[in-house]
């Protein structure tokens, strides 16, 4: 009696999935939960960031008008005080004394002969401040200048009129450099919440990973629990949805094979017991039918042991592996060729790929005398052709013949197939792989499988 098939130690580690890269790259992380979270804190940023723009355009305009109207009026308001109250000797002098560089005061016999304007800006602002000195004529004439706009006023004191010209002061600081500081500034906030957002981010981007290669491997190992409390959660219900998921396909595998091996015991004792029948036809009859029977159960544990021991992956070439599988059925007289590059590296199981391929070129060689094996890079993967120049398969029966012991020649003899497994166990390994089997017409007649390998498997 033949034992049973262990079943795989659980969680056995396998290589990492890694992410895929998409020509999109920056659309998609733009609509991914990092890019939203940091789109929200931009507008955050913009709508704070507003507050202090607003006073700062309110304080360049507006603000800075009314601030330099106050300047000015209380400015000459003083000087005139000034004036009026220094000993008559001395009253010369207080132009000359008060007098900067953007302020200037000279007295003057007459005011300037210049046509005073409506009032508006500036002058505008002016006007109502200098209500102190309502007693006394003055006269007000705008200016304008590299800058800014700036103010003449003349007011009339004793012995003359005093003539102030008011220019806008520059502004403290390179306006450059304070635009380098701001734009620093958010640079490293903006650094700040990137990196930020992106770890808070991560375990998301691990949990869909995590989902992807559970779809290609029931035993890999379960995610850990990182991230906020709700991540956690969902990470934790994933990890117990994996467990009992794997536990169900252990389970059906074990049944399977055990319903297998038990009935070929009984079959055993089956055959034993027809070679006591009489007739002869009958009897040969009963064991041909047995023997049916028993090379279905062999085939049905076989499958069943492949499922149940998982093949931990490893890095393999499989161009080398084509080449190696083609050299061997070119040995045997078999018209197998290769075409394609020397190396092509990847993750995978290397006896089922191996087992997978070599069952689809023995039904190119069986049913269409001739495979051409063709590897070609595809995207981040790799596409393998098997062609060859048979009758092909009928374009209804091109899923049916992936189901297990389905045969498109209804016999089960040796002589003309085995028992409908091969393209089951080929598709079962391709897509534990990530990839897929399909078949297509060949130009010029014939069948081609397509075999769709992703690169990170």
């Amino acid at each position: 009696m033949t034992d049973l098939p262990q079943l795989p130690a659980r969680h056995e580690p396998v290589a990492p999935a890694a992410p895929s890269r998409d020509a999109g790259g920056w659309r998609e992380w733009v609509q991914s939960l990092a890019g939203r979270v940091m789109l929200i804190v931009l507008v955050g940023l913009a709508v704070f960031g507003s507050i202090p723009l607003v006073t700062y355009i309110y304080d360049r305009t507006l603000g800075r008008i009314a601030l330099q109207a106050e300047t000015i009026s209380q400015r000459v308001i003083s000087v005139v005080e000034t004036y009026e109250s220094a000993p008559v000797p001395r009253r010369r002098d207080v132009p000359r004394l008060v007098s900067t560089r953007y302020f200037t005061v000279s007295l003057r016999p007459q005011p300037p002969p210049l046509q005073p304007p409506p009032p508006e800006g500036l002058t505008a602002e002016v006007v109502p401040r200098l209500a102190p000195l309502a007693d006394r004529p003055f006269r007000i004439w705008p200016t304008r200048g590299p800058d800014g706009d700036g103010i003449l006023v003349a007011v009339a004191v004793t012995g003359g009129w005093l003539l102030f010209d008011a220019r806008p002061e520059p502004a403290e600081g390179d306006p450059w450099v304070r635009g380098w500081l701001w734009g620093a500034l958010a640079f490293l906030v903006l650094s700040v919440a990137f990196l930020l957002v992106r770890r808070t981010a991560a375990p998301v981007g691990q949990f869909a990973l995590a989902a992807d290669r559970f779809g290609t491997d029931v035993n890999a190992p379960p995610l850990p629990e990182n991230g906020s409390p709700e991540v956690r959660r969902a990470i934790r219900a994933f990890n117990r949805m994996q467990e009992r998921l794997r536990r169900y396909v252990d389970d059906r595998t074990m049944m399977m094979a055990a319903i297998s091996h038990d009935l070929r015991t009984a079959l055993t004792r089956l055959k034993l017991r027809a070679e006591f029948i009489d007739d002869n036809e009958q009897r040969a009859k009963a064991v041909n039918d047995l023997d049916e029977m028993q090379q279905m159960l062999e085939s049905t544990l076989a499958f069943a042991r492949d499922e149940a021991v998982q093949e931990p992956r490893a890095r393999l070439d499989l161009a080398a592996l084509l080449q190696s599988l083609c050299a061997d059925h070119a040995d045997a007289g078999q018209n197998v060729r290769y075409q394609g590059p020397d190396r092509a590296v990847l993750h995978g199981r290397p006896v089922a790929l191996r087992r997978a391929f070599a069952n689809l070129i023995d039904n190119s060689v069986r049913y269409g005398s001739e495979a051409l094996v063709t590897l070609t890079p595809e995207g981040d993967g790799h596409l393998v052709l098997i062609q060859d120049r048979g009758p092909g398969i009928p374009a209804e029966l091109r899923e049916r013949v992936f189901a297990p012991f389905y045969r498109i020649e209804s016999s089960r003899s040796r002589e003309t197939g085995g028992m409908g497994l091969g393209l089951a166990v080929a598709r079962s390994v391709a897509r534990g792989h990530g990839g897929d089997i399909t078949f297509e017409d060949r130009d010029g007649g014939g069948l081609t499988t397509r075999i769709v390998l992703p690169g990170a498997v």
